[in-house]
């Protein structure tokens, strides 16, 4: 018979509770969430792996083994393909729904331990805020073929992946429950109870909520593989950048922050306007989520490489070629140069130290051939960015009329966000606020039970 074991023992602390303490068990589909539940709470409860989730209501049970009573939630699997948005209602509701001592996330053990961990941390995702409520179960113990010496290894492999877990438990079906059900407690016991809050964004951003259909599988699988071709190329190009070019490479790299944005959204409008039709309306919206707040993290990844080797930072507010203002009597957009501070004249000179005029950011072009991103010098300049109210004649000039650089108002984030055309998370949150999107959302979620059924 195996063993439990836990990575850092903990004893049982008598606690006076007007309820009994409470966990949630969650984790992908077939992992032993509601096997381990039925053999601690005596119920027999539909189990197994299947295409989706064979959990489709939350089931909430007091434990009758142990030393202590406690009591269980069951949830469906945070990785079905099925009724996937349902069944990601239903654990932000078996979340919010009562006062929770811990967390526990089962993971099912594979010899290859990278795999626990991949599997760890997309099961995590949902309750990411809270980490220091989680306990993981790792079950299936018994297919290790050296449980003891592969325990510790495990243990290093999972807390690299997510360091503030509150502890691991290793178990086995074949081991004693009772056991099993006096660690669980032991940890629950040093954890206050808490009423968990998750907002719509976070449930947008951190739960799965679309669904792939088979047809459509082969498909979405294309387009990931596509948008990772995507980041290779330009990361390529940004190391040749960096070895090979001797001038303009903060305006090579800046253009090719933008463009990558660009090209991401092209391959998302292509995925969209192919298959939108074919989905259904809550499909559709939870899938258009999905899809462009992983492009935000996919443009941030690729931000974050590119930034370190440029001459001065994007987003450092104090550098001035960041400092970015628009002439009060013409409308015409300037980056700040040396000097500027006091009285000027719009458009009096061009900087000697930074030549980061809005013509320069687009002298650029890029490029796919044969599978691989260039770049080529364009001969023609773009003209200087400006307003609609700005005369044709000032365009790429100025009006040469007085002004005092310090005196003129910071543009506001719309305006800036329109000149560099970086994708945030604000054009994600904009498809969660969509009235069609509501109303679907609404309607669906009307008909889901979230009552707790034991």
């Amino acid at each position: 018979m195996f063993e439990p074991l836990i990575k850092n023992p903990v004893d049982a602390r008598y606690r006076r509770y007007s309820n009994r303490p409470c966990g949630i068990l969650i984790g992908q589909t077939g992992v032993g969430k509601t096997t381990l539940k039925n053999r601690l709470c005596n119920t027999n409860h539909l189990a197994g792996a299947s295409e989706g989730s064979v959990t489709h209501q939350l089931m909430k049970n007091d434990v009758s083994v142990g030393t202590n009573s406690f009591s269980l939630i069951d949830t469906p699997g945070t990785d079905s393909n099925t009724d996937t948005f349902k069944h990601a209602h239903l654990l932000r509701a078996g979340l919010t729904a009562t006062e929770l001592n811990t967390l526990f996330i089962v993971v099912k053990y594979e010899n290859k331990y990278f795999k626990m961990v991949d599997n760890y941390l997309q099961a995590q995702q949902p309750v990411v805020n809270f980490i220091r409520k989680i306990v993981i179960l790792v079950s299936h113990m018994d297919h290790a073929g050296d449980p003891g010496a592969e325990f510790p290894i495990i243990c290093q492999a999972l807390m690299e992946g997510s360091p503030q877990v509150a502890n691991i438990v290793f178990f086995s079906d074949r081991g004693d429950p009772n056991a099993v059900a006096d660690l669980m407690y032991a940890c629950m016991s040093n954890m206050e109870p808490q009423w968990l809050a998750i907002s719509e964004e976070d449930f947008h951003y951190n739960f799965t909520l679309y669904q792939v259909r088979i047809n459509m599988r082969k498909s979405f699988e294309l387009y990931k593989k596509q948008v990772e071709a995507f980041l290779g190329g330009y990361s390529r190009l940004r190391d040749r950048v960096e070895k090979e070019l001797d001038e303009d490479k903060d305006e090579l790299f800046h253009v090719m922050i933008v463009q990558f944005k660009y090209d991401l959204d092209d391959l998302y409008d292509e995925f969209v306007g192919k298959h939108g039709a074919a989905m259904g309306e809550m499909d559709y919206y939870a899938l258009c989520i999905e899809m462009q707040r992983e492009n935000v993290k996919i443009c941030d990844r690729f931000v974050n490489s590119v930034t370190p080797l440029m001459t001065y930072n994007l987003f450092d507010n104090t550098d001035p070629r960041n400092l970015i203002k628009a002439c009060p009597f013409c409308g015409l957009v300037w980056w700040k140069t040396e000097g500027c501070d006091g009285v000027t004249t719009c458009g009096n000179r061009v900087s000697t130290r930074f030549d980061f005029r809005p013509r320069a950011m687009f002298r650029y072009a890029l490029k796919w051939i044969n599978g691989e991103l260039v770049h080529s010098k364009k001969a023609v300049a773009r003209p200087s960015v400006g307003t609609a109210q700005a005369p044709q004649s000032a365009v790429g000039k100025g009006c040469g009329r007085s002004i005092t650089w310090s005196e003129i108002p910071k543009l506001n984030d719309e305006v800036l966000y329109k000149i560099f055309e970086v994708k945030t998370m604000d054009e994600v949150k904009s498809i969660m606020q969509n009235d069609g999107y509501k109303k679907a959302r609404d309607s669906y979620v009307s008909s889901i039970d979230t009552t707790f059924h034991s």
